[in-house]
Formats: structure tokens, C-alpha cells, sequence
């Protein structure tokens, strides 16, 4: 009884036995084949076009410039070509920074820096530039040579805060509210123009409303030294409508 049990689940007819072996095979066939195949090369090409779109995107959006920047990281980077050579980044030209293989984007915030009166005082303060990446600064170190007449001025500006290099507001500044404030009250502050002006604006719009005096450090284009000169004339009182 038992033998007629195993008979009944174990044997198979010629049709299929047939099926089983054609299933195997092409079980076989999908596992091994693709080994064997190499797989196609991607090819990147970029449109000029439409990354200056972007560029200008993200000057008007800095909330969106901002995620970006944070995620760029896990993205590989496109590769340019470019030549290595010796440069002082602050007296290199555009033409310059592009042999280099530097992007529009990190070029034009390079020379934007430059024009408001930033200096690089060493090699790595490169690594401080918006946009560049670890990769590209890495690279562009070792090339870096900082004009000997500006190393004497380096060892005294770097023993204090880099906001004191910045003129400091005095008793003709009057205090703003900083969620009810126009562009033109921003703008009557130190080191405060007509653009960053604008994009406090925008940016404080987007939030809907500064919830502290540090959020305000978070506008694209804001430095650091120039926040610490405006912060005693910035009220806090709570967010805008």
C-alpha cells in the first residue's frame, strides 16, 4: 500500500517529464546568461542650458539649494577635464578656475567672495567654498601657494574671531523686528545689500516666519561674519502671520 502511495506522487508521465526539464532550463538559462552579457556603458553628457537654469533655480529657492548641497554627496560626480597647475586662489582668474575644472557655480562663488573683500588665508580655507566638493578640494590643495606678502597678515587675523575683520554696527543701526522687518530695513544693516536683502525676505516667506534669531544664519549667502554683525539689532517676536 505504501509502494502504491509513493508510485502515485512520484511518477510522471513522458509530457511531463518534458515540462519539467524545459522549466529547468530555463531556470538555468536566466541565472547563467546574464553573466556573460556586459553590461552597457552610461554615458552622462550635460546641457549647459539647462544648469544655468538650475543655478538660478537654487539663487531664488536657497531652501531647495540647501537639500541639495546635503544629499550631493551620495551622487558621483561628473567628471571634467582639466589641468593641474600652481594658483593663488586669490588672485586667479575665471578663465583660470574653469583649466582647473571648477564648475560656473563654485566659480562665480569664488569671485562673489573675492569681490566682497574675502581672502584665503591657507590651502585648505578653499575647503570653506560653497559647492566644492572634498574630491575637487582634495585635488586642488597641493597646487595652492597663498602670495607670501599675505602670510604676515594671516598669523594676526587668525588669532581672532573672523568677525571682528568686519566692520561692526554702531549706534546709528536701529534695531529691526526680524519677522515683520521689509527689505529695506535689512538692507540699512551692515554689510546687509540689496540682494541678501531680498533673499532674507524670500527665505523668512518660505518658512513662514523666523522662529529664533538663528534661523536667519541659514539664508544662502549669509556668512557667518557678517550675521555676528547684524545680531544686536535683531528682535525676536515670534513668527509672522
Amino acid at each position: 500500500m505504501i509502494k502504491g502511495i509513493w508510485k502515485d506522487y512520484f511518477t510522471f508521465s513522458k509530457k511531463e517529464r518534458n515540462a519539467v526539464f524545459i522549466l529547468l532550463t530555463i531556470l538555468a538559462a536566466t541565472i547563467i546568461v546574464p553573466r556573460f552579457i556586459p553590461p552597457k556603458e552610461l554615458k552622462i553628457t550635460i546641457d549647459e542650458e539647462l544648469q544655468q537654469q538650475l543655478d538660478k533655480y537654487f539663487v531664488q529657492h536657497p531652501r531647495d539649494s540647501q537639500f541639495i548641497n546635503a544629499t550631493r554627496d551620495s551622487v558621483p560626480e561628473i567628471a571634467r577635464s582639466y589641468t593641474l597647475f600652481q594658483f593663488d586662489p586669490n588672485t586667479l582668474s575665471e578663465d583660470g578656475f574653469r583649466k582647473l575644472g571648477l564648475s560656473e557655480k563654485v566659480i562665480h562663488t569664488l569671485i562673489n567672495y573675492r569681490n566682497k573683500g574675502g581672502h584665503f588665508r591657507t590651502p585648505d580655507d578653499i575647503r570653506k567654498v560653497y559647492g566644492l566638493s572634498k574630491t575637487e578640494a582634495d585635488r586642488l590643495i597641493p597646487y595652492i601657494q597663498i602670495a607670501a606678502s599675505e602670510s604676515k597678515h594671516t598669523e594676526v587675523a587668525e588669532e581672532r574671531p573672523a568677525y571682528e575683520n568686519v566692520q561692526l554696527p554702531h549706534d546709528s543701526y536701529k534695531k529691526i523686528n526680524i519677522n515683520t522687518a521689509t527689505a529695506e530695513d535689512w538692507k540699512a544693516l551692515p554689510g546687509i545689500g540689496e540682494v541678501l536683502s531680498n533673499r532674507i525676505v524670500k527665505f523668512r516667506n518660505m518658512l513662514g516666519g523666523f522662529k529664533s534669531v538663528d534661523d536667519i544664519r541659514k539664508t544662502y549667502g549669509l556668512s557667518d561674519s557678517t550675521f555676528q554683525a547684524i545680531r544686536p539689532y535683531l528682535v525676536f517676536e515670534g513668527a509672522g502671520p
